[in-house]
């Protein structure tokens, strides 16, 4: 004979505190989105931005006594909305299957209540799908310590434009791509970035039969992309916010040059990726309207133009400002032999010294951690690699005697 245990009252207030935020998700979400904007393409927009304010309200209820999720479980993060999104697009070319025998079977009549339950869930599947991805990004945010601004979550939607191919890529000059994110209508990027996904899941699901397969596939890869590609990013933008906040602690002055920077070390493998991209535009975004005019106006001159101008920089700054650089060489976890070069050029012109085993203990951290600064690093030799807060208090920082 199985046991039960008792049932105690407290049970279900649990049960109901633990629906409660997500009652008034759908709540919400129920009260911003119209059927105008599932015509325009809208609806993506604003489900991601309700999610994001969602998401942020529940961090803040919890943060006292929620365990911080830690870099290394991204990976089990992205695997589990992998196999929700699977099951829901299943669901979804299932319903779509049965409606189309449905209609065999009974003709015309049939089809006038069929279609639209089919319409409604292949609808819903896209919608499923980029609700469970929307929560997918946030918690790997989380994880890297991340903030997405609930009220412009730009980033995180024109990353996902750029995966799903909603954002154009046809020409191959990158200072053209980040000029287009900057200055595009983002209104009109998140409505055909919401039309462009609706047609997705309708020709995932217009296959009977077959599509119960292909729907689940597809919709699996399609999130292990993204989970990956976002991955990629909020490290990017978690290192990166670190190491220019502490050049820019400094002197403020040196941004418009470490962005310059950025841009030569991302491009000198070949073409920049799509988390390069958005990164780019995000600092860029965070500038001064004059500053990012005059930065964009000099993307795509000359390193030599960039390394001849380092030797402006000042004094106080250069140490972080290296480190800074030392980071956007090591964030991708590789650093080629043209970053390499572009690297002793610049610690040349900053008239410090650049030493190998310290951009490969940053490799390191960033392979075994995802972040760096964390505690104190050494590398090979002994050497303290500092946090980019150590960096910006100057030479010493470094464990570099006789730095000038």
């Amino acid at each position: 004979m199985t046991r039960t245990a008792p049932f105690h009252p407290e049970d279900a207030a649990k049960s109901a505190a633990a629906l409660h935020p997500l009652r008034d998700f759908a709540e919400k979400l129920g009260r911003e989105l119209r059927l105008e904007d599932i015509r325009s393409g809208a609806w993506h927009a604003r489900l991601v931005t309700a999610y994001v304010r969602h998401h942020e309200a529940r961090q803040s209820a919890t943060a006292a006594g929620a365990r911080a999720l830690r870099p290394s479980e991204t990976n089990a993060i992205i695997r589990r909305a992998c196999k929700e999104v699977a099951l829901i697009g299943a669901s979804a070319a299932g319903i779509s299957t049965s409606a189309t025998v449905f209609t065999v079977d009974t003709g015309f009549l049939g089809a006038l209540v069929a279609v639209p339950v089919a319409g409604a869930a292949i609808g819903l599947d896209t919608m499923l799908r980029s609700l469970i991805q929307a929560r997918m990004m946030c918690d790997v945010a989380a994880a890297f310590g991340v903030h997405i601004d609930p009220d412009d979550p730009w980033d995180f939607l024109h990353l996902h434009a750029l995966i799903a191919g909603s954002e154009s890529g046809e020409d191959t000059d990158g200072a053209q791509r980040v000029n287009r994110l900057l200055t595009a209508d983002t209104e009109e990027a998140e409505r055909n970035l919401g039309n462009r996904l609706m047609g997705e899941g309708v020709l995932r699901n217009v296959l009977p039969f077959v599509g119960v397969l292909t729907s689940s596939v597809t919709s699996w890869r399609h999130t292990r992309r993204f989970g990956d590609t976002a991955v990629e990013y909020v490290r990017y933008r978690r290192a990166l916010d670190d190491a220019f906040s502490a050049v820019r602690s400094v002197d403020a002055r040196c941004v418009e040059q470490l962005i310059e920077g950025a841009w030569f070390l991302f491009g000198a493998d070949g073409a920049l990726r799509d988390e390069e991209l958005v990164m780019l535009a995000h600092l860029l975004r965070a500038s001064p309207s004059m500053a990012r005019k005059r930065v964009l106006e000099r993307l795509g001159g000359e390193e030599s133009s960039w390394i001849e101008r380092l030797h402006e920089v000042p004094e106080p700054a250069r140490d972080a400002f290296l480190h800074a650089l030392e980071v956007i060489a090591a964030v991708d976890m590789s650093t080629s032999n043209a970053e390499w070069l572009l690297l002793r050029q610049a610690a040349t012109a900053l008239n410090r010294p650049l030493r190998r085993e310290r951009v490969q203990e940053l490799v390191k951290q960033f392979r075994a951690h995802g972040v760096v600064g964390r505690g104190r690093a050494e590398g090979p030799s002994g050497e303290h690699v500092p946090s980019p807060r150590e960096a910006a208090l100057g030479a010493e920082a470094y464990g570099v005697p006789g730095a000038v």
